[in-house]
């Protein structure tokens, strides 16, 4: 009888130092998998990079807010002109402008937007990129991602380009008006 009980303590033991065992690799895996998240979601990567959806864009509605730099810091994106483009020669520009470098940030930096490109694919809107050129401190791309905001630096080229559309952009249309 003692042997029974021996043996079955033994047995329990045994099961129970597996399982422990078990539990502590899958916790290991589980922060390797957490550690290659952290990885890829860090700053070293570019926009694309960050959201290869962007590889797919076929057309882009850009936004530019009629008083970015006004006094009402609250809602100065809600009056702004808009400029649709399905160029290709632009898209690829824009893809192009976001394999630069990143600065991955916490917090949005004080620069205020100056408007913002809506990208599509296949007439969807999946991914909206933010924009400003007012001085060298401010002139940026960024996109928001989980969070944490990721920053480009405008080139030249891209910038011209991108601005040339202001003159072209008109309110939005409202229904029923």
């Amino acid at each position: 009888m003692k042997n029974k009980v021996f043996i079955r303590f033994i047995f329990f033991c045994t099961i129970l130092l597996i399982a422990c065992a078990d539990n502590q690799q899958k916790k290991e895996s589980a922060s390797q998998v957490v550690s290659k998240n952290n990885t890829a979601d860090s700053g070293d990567l570019s926009i694309i990079q960050q959201d290869d959806r962007l590889k797919l864009a076929d057309s882009l509605v850009i936004v530019f807010y009629k008083d970015p730099h006004g006094t009402d810091s609250l809602r100065y994106t809600r009056y702004y002109t808009q400029y649709a483009v399905t160029d290709t020669s632009f898209i690829n520009l824009l893809k192009e402008q976001l394999t630069g470098k990143t600065e991955k940030l916490d917090k949005i930096k004080t620069c205020r937007s100056e408007g913002k490109i809506w990208c599509f694919s296949a007439g969807e809107i999946f991914q909206t990129i933010y924009f400003s050129a007012l001085n060298d401190d401010c002139n940026f791309l960024y996109i928001i991602k989980n969070g944490q905001f990721y920053y480009c630096s405008l080139n030249p080229e891209f910038s011209r380009k991108l601005y040339s559309f202001k003159a072209l952009a008109k309110d939005p249309l409202i229904p029923g008006k």
